[in-house]
């Protein structure tokens, strides 16, 4: 487990390149942030045939590893190729790298899956995000020092590091394991198919990630322009947040294991819902608030945030056999690309129109449709008959 926590490492630094330098130095490039956007945008949607093609092909072929290989390569080149001058290769390899790095996460997720032991998922996948934000943060103590160079030697120093982090996973034999772990599964549980449950997840997914991922990269810009701090300022509170979010993830398995998936998940998606909620209507009256209490509202805003990130991962995986776990986390990137796509179209201009307190208001609303959507794929529903006609043969 160690050397897939390596890896995990490595995600999180080309993550945080990806989060914090990629659209800023497009920008500086070209001259042009509708180009800049339309690149990652390009990444992005590429992705949404990739991520299924590559799960589907992982669990035919039950090679994760090798699919996870090839896309760390992919990813650590179009990084390194990022630092040139030529504009056409620097287009080419924003695009790469952006479609790398969405596409990860899917046989990644699948192998973590296939190697954990019955009951371990939430330890696992807790463990798999913490490290990765937690190497976010660390990345983001140093991105600084290296823009103050220049943004391609932040693009030559972070490639590197990456690479290094994730020798380890390229030494890291699980095959076998995981064709052990098919062994006796029903032959119906080979089949992928797009059940009640699964479409509740998604819809679940949908929301989550309209609220998380649309106003995650606008959160930075709000504490800076409308708390009124500086920019370095509200960069290092996020750094922060992202540290506590973390350290929470590494926590999560034990948390689950005492409280239960289902309570801990529904607790922290309403805690979100809460947090943001209760900033848009008490807008002003949290502007005015002492900057301790501020710091609390943000503690634990970043300590749901991380149990959610967590236990996401697990509740994505358990939705369907083994056999299939490439297929449906292919499947949820589909979900989670387009609805982030949608999410910070429509949040930025919320914002540009009418402020924070609304788009604040729309993000608690995705919660909340999250809440409930999982609330109704744990409800016991009456199985097709051809799935019972099928378990008696």
């Amino acid at each position: 487990m160690i050397k897939l926590l390596s890896g995990s490492a490595s995600v999180g630094i080309i993550y945080g390149i990806f989060n914090f330098v990629l659209i800023p130095y497009l920008n500086g490039k070209f001259h042009s942030t509708a180009l800049a956007g339309n690149l990652v945008s390009a990444g992005m949607i590429i992705t949404i045939f990739t991520g299924m093609l590559i799960g589907y092909l992982g669990d035919r072929s039950k090679k994760y590893l090798a699919f996870i290989k090839g896309l760390f390569i992919i990813t650590i080149i179009s990084m390194f190729i990022l630092s040139t001058n030529n504009e056409i290769l620097l287009g080419i390899a924003a695009v790469v790298f952006t479609m790398s790095i969405f596409s990860l996460l899917t046989p990644y997720s699948a192998l973590v899956s296939n190697v954990s032991k019955p009951g371990r998922k939430d330890r696992n996948y807790g463990f798999m995000m913490g490290i990765m934000n937690i190497a976010t943060f660390l990345s983001s103590l140093f991105i600084g020092v290296t823009l103050s160079r220049s943004g391609e030697t932040a693009f030559v120093v972070f490639s590197i590091a990456a690479a290094v982090l994730v020798v380890p996973l390229f030494f890291y034999r699980a095959e076998s394991h995981i064709v052990d772990s098919a062994v006796g599964i029903k032959e119906e549980d080979l089949r992928f198919r797009v059940d009640r449950k699964i479409v509740f997840v998604m819809i679940s997914q949908f929301g989550l990630w309209f609220s998380m991922g649309g106003i995650l990269p606008y959160l930075t810009s709000f504490i800076s322009s409308d708390i009124g701090v500086s920019l370095g300022t509200a960069s290092s509170i996020m750094g922060i947040s992202t540290l506590v979010s973390g350290v929470t993830s590494l926590m999560t398995g034990t948390l689950s294991k005492t409280l239960g998936q289902k309570r801990l998940h529904i607790t922290a998606l309403s805690i979100l819902a809460g947090v943001f909620l209760s900033v848009s209507i008490f807008y002003s009256g949290f502007l005015d608030l002492d900057p301790f209490l501020m710091l609390i509202v943000l503690i634990l805003f970043s300590f749901a945030l991380g149990i959610v990130l967590a236990l996401n991962v697990t509740i994505v995986s358990d939705t369907v056999s083994l056999a299939n776990q490439g297929k449906i986390f292919g499947l949820n990137n589909i979900v989670m690309v387009l609805s982030q796509s949608l999410a910070l179209s429509l949040i930025g201009s919320l914002i540009t129109l009418s402020g924070y307190n609304l788009a604040f208001a729309f993000v608690a609303g995705g919660f909340a449709a999250a809440i409930l959507f999982f609330v109704m794929s744990t409800l016991n529903y009456q199985r097709p008959l051809t799935e019972h006609k099928a378990g008696k043969t």
